[in-house]
């Protein structure tokens, strides 16, 4: 007991220098997740003022990455200590020991968690923890013998994951020659657990699915008109989930979004990624995501929601560091405020969720990402191109496809509009988003006066303010219906003035593109398959058919009075315009009366009719 003071003050030194380390590859990781707007990452330096390589060989490796795989590393060390093999060096042992002798930060804490301290990814000076010459498959495979026997818990991904923070864990030490001579025993032995696993599933019937289940749209629209409709969680989980499901976006790229790096182009916005699980050197981010607007539906419009969640944060855009994150708070911090919010309106449509064959335990953040690729790809027999759909995802495509096809807006954008809910068949895909129209400068002034009183524009691109806006004022109507009495929109004086929300919806147009105007207003929809641009001709067509109708039943109408009274003229006179009442001239007396009637096509069905009966 006399030493608990010195070893909970060395505990306190090792979490600070874990902190600092966290804090300074937060800061690399924060610029480049779209946290931070210019590059801050400095070189750590040793002494003399010289680089310390091995510091910065070891921040190379992203730090959400050795988060995920700290545990392995620990598992696979403490299973060494516990069991007394010779494997692990003594100094390290020690400490391995005085780490788990010392009072656990809470309950339920785990002894794993208790020698994070000690990896190499959070210690300034650690320790050689291994007689590396000693190491063998077998003792690198025994921590995870238990897991055998328990295939419901032994997924592809765990093995994956412990296999790949072993590797980290030799890289770290410099042994990378030394896991190159055991990984191919590993790897064998670990892939034939994968295989066993899959024959039991066959034979016990067990749950083939991986991980999260997907999301089918119509569980993401009721999810997200759900969310929407909460007084305080609304605001941010309507517009994550959104974004989600819109960018088809990682957790980790959605709560590091940037004000910054919102931008508004012509029917559309853009939002740029700085950095990527599949580009992290960040190659990639010129390359941004259109989002659109769904003028059919508020709750599954991202823009929609990004114009309320932008209302009700006005006052809070931006951080005192002089970032400009969207979503305030870290990265895990987000994830997990979704998460909560998600799994409680997960409860309430427990029977929709049912029908569609999933648990509220089975939805999660990922649910979305399995969900929208679903939808994009095979939503429909008329969707985005397999390439366009992996670009927009983050995922590396197979062989030479990622050499040679490579990134296009005209791509992204047909994405863009399909994941919006917008009927994928349909004319409808190719509408325009609701856009201010001013006619006079008086207009103009109100409009920009609406968006300063609403939104942050000095923060927020002016174009994005706009476009967020006019959304949420063309859906006001359908939001008042549904959004409870005490939500934060209503706490907006300009959104709460029903006056100025009647004055800028009269501002507002949206429709098609053909329209004249649009066409005055050189307004273009973008991301437009070839086949909307046919069904809206059709249904161009369709209409003026519809309305020569009435004209064509009133003509037909009128015909039998025609045929009665030229028939009863013909009769008493004995003859037909002045000649013989005989069946050729009676057939060219009709002909001409309904070419007089105005059914000119009339005469030409009956002759080739005609035609046709002779040649019979």
């Amino acid at each position: 007991m006399a030493n608990e003071p010195s070893v909970h003050a060395r505990q306190l030194q090792l979490d600070a220098r874990a902190n600092a380390i966290r804090a300074q590859d937060g800061t690399r990781s924060a610029v480049l997740d779209g946290r931070g707007g210019c590059e801050q990452d400095t070189f750590h330096e040793g002494d003399g003022g010289q680089m310390d390589l091995v510091e910065e060989l070891r921040g190379s490796t992203y730090l959400k990455t050795r988060d995920r795989y700290k545990h392995g590393a620990a598992t696979f060390l403490l299973h060494l200590y516990k069991s007394g093999d010779d494997a692990l060096n003594a100094p390290f042992a020690s400490q391995v020991e005085a780490n788990l002798a010392m009072v656990r930060p809470r309950n339920g804490t785990s002894d794993e968690a208790m020698i994070y301290s000690l990896l190499p990814s959070y210690c300034e000076e650690p320790i050689e923890s291994l007689h590396w010459d000693l190491l063998t498959p077998q003792k690198i495979l025994e921590p995870i013998w238990s897991w055998k026997d328990d295939f419901k818990t032994l997924s592809e991904s765990r093995l994956s994951s412990y296999r790949a923070a072993l590797h980290l864990l030799f890289k770290d030490f410099g042994k990378t020659d030394v896991w190159l001579k055991l990984s191919p025993t590993v790897n064998q032995v670990l892939n034939g657990w994968k295989r066993r696993r899959v024959r039991l599933q066959k034979k016990r019937g067990m749950n083939v699915e991986k991980g999260m289940a997907e999301l089918p749209f119509k569980v993401y629209a009721e999810l997200c008109k759900r969310i929407a409709c909460d007084k305080l969680y609304g605001p941010f989980g309507w517009t994550y989930a959104t974004m989600l499901w819109n960018l088809m976006g990682r957790s980790d790229n959605i709560s590091h979004i940037s004000v910054n790096h919102i931008k508004c182009k012509e029917d559309h916005l853009l939002i740029y990624y700085a950095q990527q699980k599949t580009d992290q050197d960040g190659k990639l981010s010129k390359y941004p995501r259109a989002i659109y607007v769904n003028p059919l539906s508020p709750w599954t419009c991202a823009i929609t929601a990004l114009g309320v969640y932008l209302i009700v944060t006005n006052t809070r855009v931006g951080n005192s560091d002089g970032s400009l994150p969207l979503f305030h708070g870290s990265q895990d911090e987000c994830a997990r405020r979704f998460r909560v919010g998600l799994h409680a309106k997960a409860k309430e449509i427990a029977n929709i969720l049912e029908e569609n064959g999933m648990t509220t335990q089975s939805v999660g953040t990922h649910s979305f990402r399995k969900g929208t690729a679903t939808y994009a790809s095979a939503g429909g027999t008329a969707c985005p191109s397999s390439s366009a759909i992996s670009l927009r995802a983050g995922w590396t495509q197979p062989g030479v496809e990622d050499t040679y096809r490579r990134y296009d807006s005209a791509g992204d954008e047909h994405v863009g509009r399909v994941l919006t809910g917008l009927p994928m068949n349909g004319e409808e895909l190719a509408i325009l988003p609701p856009i201010f129209m001013p006619e006079t400068e008086e207009d103009e002034a109100f409009i920009d006066k609406c968006c300063k009183s609403t939104m942050d524009v000095k923060q927020v691109n002016h174009g994005v303010a706009r476009r967020c806006l006019a959304s949420v004022v063309f859906h006001i109507l359908k939001l008042r219906e549904q959004l409870p009495p005490g939500h934060k929109l209503w706490a907006d004086r300009t959104i709460n003035n029903k006056h100025a929300m009647e004055k800028l919806r009269s501002l507002i147009f949206s429709g098609f593109q053909d329209n004249p105007l649009a066409m005055e207003a050189n307004l273009c929809a973008t991301g437009v398959p070839p086949h909307c641009a046919l069904l809206r001709s059709m249904r161009i067509v369709k209409d003026q058919v519809a309305k020569l109708i009435p004209g064509v039943d009133e003509q037909l109408s009128q015909l039998p009075k025609l045929f009665r009274d030229a028939l009863d003229e013909a009769i008493a006179d004995g003859k037909i315009e002045g000649a013989p009442l005989t069946a050729s001239n009676l057939e060219r007396t009709v002909l001409r009366l309904l070419e007089e009637s105005g059914l000119k096509d009339v005469p030409r069905l009956l002759q080739e009719g005609n035609a046709v009966r002779t040649r019979t």
